[in-house]
């Protein structure tokens, strides 16, 4: 009887074993299924199945002791980058010498702007605005445009792209630009089509087109019509401008396109100093 018992105690040992250390490998507080070493639900309201809303509340320490705030997989020491937008950090101002706080430090300086120590002093990091997007591009290739067909302005050479490397950059072979932030870009196109005969009540449409419809004209269109003519046939080059301002978000993007009813295809004209288009960012 006694063995039978002596077994029980030392399987019931063994559980509790296990059991505390299952509960040092994974702590939570105000949640059961704690994803890391230490987690913390501060917003009591994970459940079973949390999702990027519940978890922005969540603190997580990792086994490399990196820290997420309202992120579960922190990849740096001190990682804030989850789905709500309060992931800053606020920095105050302190009277600590730069050789006391050590190099690297950074602190914000009551006259507006923030400070690093690089050991020995106090630095004021600089306070240029980040490079505005700029695109200047001319196409002396030739493009067929087939009738009654909006075709997109493609194989383009640039001369100037400040975007490129900045997030946002013009695809020349695409004719696609991509904006690298938020803001308003001012665009001009302009595009001529060969020599050919233009028949009566024929026109050209010249359109820049944006994938943003949100507080922004989407689409900017002009018309170039030829609607008669005392001669029975006229034969000449055929121009389309077309000017815009968009408002545009991060990796919106740009188009540039031409349409035309002359009833047959019709070439770009091969040469660059009519063929050109800009785009600038305000």
């Amino acid at each position: 009887m006694k063995k039978k018992i002596s077994i029980t105690y030392k399987l019931f040992a063994c559980i509790l074993f296990f059991s505390a250390t299952k509960t040092m490998a994974q702590t939570g507080f105000f949640t059961p299924t704690p994803a890391q070493p230490l987690h913390i639900d501060a917003g009591k309201d994970n459940g079973s199945a949390p999702d990027a809303t519940k978890i922005s509340n969540d603190v997580v320490i990792t086994s490399e002791g990196q820290v997420g705030f309202g992120l579960l997989n922190p990849v740096t020491k001190v990682d804030l980058r989850s789905s709500s937008d309060q992931g800053i950090i606020g920095l105050g101002n302190n009277t600590q010498s730069p050789s006391a706080a050590g190099g690297g430090a950074i602190r914000y300086n009551n006259s507006g702007f923030l400070e690093y120590s690089d050991g020995e002093q106090w630095i004021a990091l600089p306070l240029t605005a980040p490079t505005k997007a700029l695109v200047n591009a001319s196409k002396g290739s030739v493009q067929s445009i087939p009738s009654a067909t909006s075709t997109v302005i493609t194989d383009w050479t640039e001369t100037v792209d400040l975007g490129a490397g900045i997030g946002g950059d013009f695809d020349p072979s695409t004719g696609i630009f991509k904006a690298p932030r938020d803001g308003f870009y001012l665009v001009s196109f302009n595009i001529t089509l060969a020599n050919g005969n233009i028949p009566k009540n024929t026109f050209i449409e010249t359109a820049i087109e944006s994938s943003q419809s949100t507080d922004n004209i989407p689409v900017f269109k002009t018309i170039n019509s030829y609607p008669a003519f005392q001669a029975g046939a006229v034969s000449n080059y055929i121009s389309g401008n077309c000017n815009a301002i968009f408002n545009l978000k991060k990796d919106d993007t740009i188009k540039f396109s031409i349409r035309h009813n002359i009833g047959s295809a019709r070439n770009t004209l091969n040469d660059n100093r009519l063929n050109n288009l800009s785009i600038s960012e305000l």
